[in-house]
């Protein structure tokens, strides 16, 4: 039933990036819980890897919300052309999340903030899960959405997921993550989006949750408390939700059977889509978007980050009918028709975030993609 994962606690990035992504490019992110002393380290190299994790856009975008509701505009705290990439992309494209780990580190850097994962898991909702938020809420009980969740929660990307157990008159909710052992931050961020996500489907904000977690108290808990209505557990071997087993049987507050039909629709048609392009194809795809805007989006540069020779790569993509070239085509036409959606993205900006040095060499592609200059695309809107 959860909502899945993100971190904070002291996250830190140090080490900017370096030419060759592939050899040298090191961000490495620290996940710290007070004193617990647990980091966790990885590399562009290491996250730009075919088997890389990915979130949604739509999740990403749970960061910006947030920002926002402190009053911070989104710009003000990360990277403008970050925004504008996470901003143009459809709520159920997929993005790196070790690029969504840096954003994370800024914001928690800049607000100084120990309970923002708490924080940031509290103020999840429906519209941050993409199209399977609109299955969820349209089920006819809490458990029910339980259920739907771990059906669709690949459409969010590697978020983790949640097992829903009922035993007689209790019930758990656990967190389960592939791979080690997330940082105390992933835990704190579930927990908290659950919560907060099953109060809002069921209008039930009173519900007491006896919330587990693996690592040591932290100093302060008043917000475990006051999110969780109880005092949490510390040092549990597992990250987990336990209520009474009745929790699952409440009414979604807005559900319709009707609705449900056509969201499951919708979100079946976004697994198919998923399943469907070739992973390689795919991977490709978000390597080049993920570093259009650093200028390091060539052949030469993605292929390595692919853990592949630019010729290897080149023959792979040729074997499923397309080129290096059609890629990174596609990847700039779909990115310059979001921004120039947005009036207050200026035709230069749009060059710089989709890797062009030159304006003039951006509105020559993008009539040769498209028939019309860029000003001409964007009167027409």
């Amino acid at each position: 039933m959860g909502a899945g994962p993100p971190l904070s606690h002291g996250l830190r990035m140090r080490g900017a990036p370096q030419p060759d992504i592939a050899k040298t490019c090191q961000i490495i992110v620290k996940f710290r819980h007070n004193r617990v002393g647990r980091d966790w380290e990885m590399t562009l190299a290491d996250a730009a890897r075919p088997d890389a994790p990915t979130i949604s856009a739509a999740y990403a975008r749970l960061l910006f919300d947030y920002l926002r509701a402190l009053g911070l505009a989104p710009a003000s705290v990360l990277p403008a052309w970050q925004v504008a990439e996470i901003e143009a992309k459809d709520s159920h494209a997929l993005t790196s999340r070790a690029n969504w780990l840096g954003m994370l580190g800024r914001i928690t850097g800049h607000t100084d903030d120990p309970d923002l994962a708490l924080k940031v898991g509290e103020a999840f909702r429906i519209r941050h899960m993409g199209v399977a938020g609109y299955v969820l809420v349209n089920c006819a009980t809490l458990g029910e959405a339980g259920q739907q969740f771990g059906r669709y929660h690949r459409l969010m990307g590697d978020v983790g997921r949640s097992r829903v157990h009922r035993e007689g008159d209790r019930a758990e909710d656990v967190f389960e993550w592939a791979g080690e052992t997330p940082p105390p931050a992933m835990d704190q961020l579930w927990a908290a989006a659950t919560v907060s996500l099953g109060g809002w489907l069921t209008g039930r904000t009173d519900l007491a949750w006896e919330a587990h977690f693996r690592f040591p108290r932290p100093a302060r808990i008043a917000e475990y408390e006051r999110i969780f209505r109880a005092t949490p557990r510390f040092d549990q071997p597992v990250t987990k939700l336990t209520f009474p087993a009745w929790v699952l049987d409440l009414p979604i507050a807005m559900g319709s059977p009707e609705l449900r039909r056509l969201a499951e629709l919708q979100a079946e048609s976004a697994l198919k889509a998923l399943a469907g392009e070739p992973g390689l194809l795919r991977r490709t795809r978000l390597v080049i978007a993920e570093n259009l805007g650093l200028g390091r989006a060539s052949l030469d540069q993605v292929a390595p980050a692919l853990g592949l020779s630019p010729r290897t790569l080149h023959r792979r993509l040729a074997d499923h009918g397309c080129s290096f070239r059609d890629l990174t085509d596609a990847v700039r036409r779909s990115r310059a028709e979001s921004y120039l959606r947005n009036p207050e993205i200026s035709l230069v900006e749009i060059a710089f975030m989709l890797g062009y040095t030159e304006q003039s060499t951006f509105q020559h592609a993008f009539k040769r993609w498209t028939g019309l200059t860029p000003g001409e695309f964007r009167a027409a809107l």
